[in-house]
């Protein structure tokens, strides 16, 4: 089959956004990529396994598109059904979920309005300044972190941000006291620890602080051991290089290859999966698919096995057990409302009907704050 591409432009409030998704016969996948004002912000890849037919793989590509231009909507929609709520909560949830689709300035629009609504808490700030982060500002990541941590000094996703903004300036000193700080705050935050081996390469090699060199081989294999056992996702064939490339002396070779490793692993998983649910509860699409949990449960059970002592994973199974207690319950109310069709006057459906109403709403409130 030849290749195959289906092209679409949406226009929301004079913004417009282009939508390209298209199959690959020599790459045997389909790529379906957003783009804002001609550049790239978000692709998304699906690999075809087998030998399907070409209808088939139209269907697939169709099918694909439709998916990721459903979820944009859905995103978009939210943005519109958030604003007439007093509560700030929804903005940073929603800043979060448009951060993770590379919609960083849509993302800090959602977080101001946070702050706007009153919002005391540092989590606007985080994501304004990773937003910024992102987008090359490091001016603006730098204010905005500075105020969260005024906020809340305690924060240690703030410091570690910081000292990322620090390495970016070439400020190595300052850097690795923020990645320490957010250590010290956290001791089983794994990210630091990569960032500080980081720091402490880059000051080899632009030559900031002498001090910081001292027993230099022995602290960046301490850390990196460190970082791979608090998050055994970055664990692979490109840490075995840094760790030969270190021990070669070429710290420049091994800083490249550590700053293309993926830090987050199966954790930024488990945030998607978390957002999506919120985003759904508030966006009023309360009805969830029991296949779309049982899918997030399989892969939440996934990283457990891979990593027992990853308390985020337990967490997010536990969210998930509530929300399918929910569609079981909904089910159940299903069951009575049908037996109630057949039968108007049947007291015993109707009792149990009421009943389960009251413990749907309980656990619907229940789920929501255990989103929060």
């Amino acid at each position: 089959m030849d290749s195959y591409e289906m092209r679409e432009e949406i226009d929301r409030g004079g913004v417009k956004y282009f939508l390209q998704t298209s199959y690959s016969p020599k790459k045997r996948c389909i790529q379906s990529s957003f783009f804002k004002n001609g550049t790239l912000f978000d692709t998304g890849i699906t690999r075809i396994d087998g030998k399907p037919s070409a209808d088939e793989l139209r269907t697939l590509t169709r099918e694909t598109h439709g998916r990721n231009k459903e979820r944009f909507m859905f995103l978009m929609n939210v943005r519109d059904k958030v604003r007439t709520l007093s509560d700030p909560m929804p903005h940073c949830k929603l800043a979060r979920a448009l951060f993770r689709r590379n919609l960083f300035h849509e993302a800090i629009e959602e977080a101001l309005l946070a702050e706007g609504k009153g919002d005391v808490d540092s989590q606007p700030y985080m994501v304004i300044g990773e937003s910024y982060y992102r987008l090359g500002d490091y001016d603006g990541a730098f204010k905005a972190i500075r105020k969260g941590i005024d906020l809340n000094p305690d924060y240690p996703d703030l410091h570690n941000l910081l000292g990322k903004i620090y390495l970016k300036q070439n400020r190595c000193s300052p850097a690795i006291e923020s990645f320490e700080k957010a250590k010290e705050l956290n001791l089983y935050y794994g990210e630091p620890y990569l960032n500080l081996a980081k720091a402490y390469m880059l000051n080899s090699i632009v030559k900031e602080d002498f001090e910081l060199s001292r027993n230099l081989d022995e602290t960046l294999l301490a850390n990196l051991e460190r970082a791979v056992q608090l998050n055994p996702f970055i664990q692979g064939e490109a840490l075995e290089n840094v760790r030969r490339l270190i021990g070669e002396k070429k710290y420049s070779e091994a800083l490249e290859i550590l700053d293309g490793i993926e830090q987050y692993g199966g954790s930024s998983g488990l945030e998607d999966i978390v957002l999506e649910m919120y985003l759904l509860l508030i966006g009023g699409k309360d009805e969830m698919l029991e296949e779309d949990i049982e899918r997030h449960m399989s892969s939440v059970e996934t990283i457990i096995e891979q990593n027992p002592t990853f308390a985020d994973g337990y967490n997010s199974l536990g969210i998930l057990h509530t929300a399918k207690c929910k569609i079981l319950m909904d089910k159940a109310a299903g069951a009575f409302q049908k037996a109630l069709e057949i039968n108007g006057n049947y007291r015993k459906a109707q009792k149990n009907l009421r009943l389960t109403e009251n413990d749907r709403q309980g656990i619907f409130i229940l789920l929501k704050a255990l989103l929060d």
